[in-house]
């Protein structure tokens, strides 16, 4: 099982790193130098996961660093509030996609902006942001690295 994971693991990691070699080649740009870096980031991150999910006891024992890297995973996906902000920032105001107000996401917005103009979105956003990566970051140091 181990080997068949790790196969899964170096073709899928080919692949999309020879599309972000690919596309950084074609157009040489910030965004696609970022896409590689990324795609390195979650190969390695995987490849740790893997090779921690199979040692033994590696989910339940003392030494448990599945959690670990984990956490590494999910890291990067604190950037996402961050890029809407930055769209908000760009367009000067938030613009909502759908015209009914979501669950939490597009009524919140929409009542920040009208409350305190094209900022109120950012800092909610921003402090979204934020929240995700310091708990994440603070569940990392819970977890056993050795």
């Amino acid at each position: 099982m181990k080997r068949l994971c790790l196969a899964i693991w170096a073709a899928l990691s080919l692949l999309l790193g020879g599309l972000a070699a690919q596309a950084l080649w074609e157009a040489p740009s910030l965004s696609n130098g970022c896409y590689l870096l990324l795609v390195g980031y979650y190969a390695f991150c995987f490849l740790q996961l893997i090779l921690a999910f199979f040692r033994p006891w590696g989910l339940l024992g003392p030494r448990r660093r599945t959690g670990y890297w984990l956490c590494l995973i999910l890291l990067p996906l604190a950037l996402l509030p961050l890029r809407v902000a930055y769209e908000i920032w760009l367009e000067g105001a938030y613009r909502s996609a759908t015209g009914d107000s979501g669950l939490l996401g597009d009524g919140v917005l929409v009542w920040l902006q009208d409350l305190l103009g094209y900022v109120g979105p950012m800092l909610l956003l921003l402090a979204i942001s934020a929240a995700i990566a310091i708990s994440l970051l603070s569940l990392l140091k819970t977890q056993t690295t050795r």
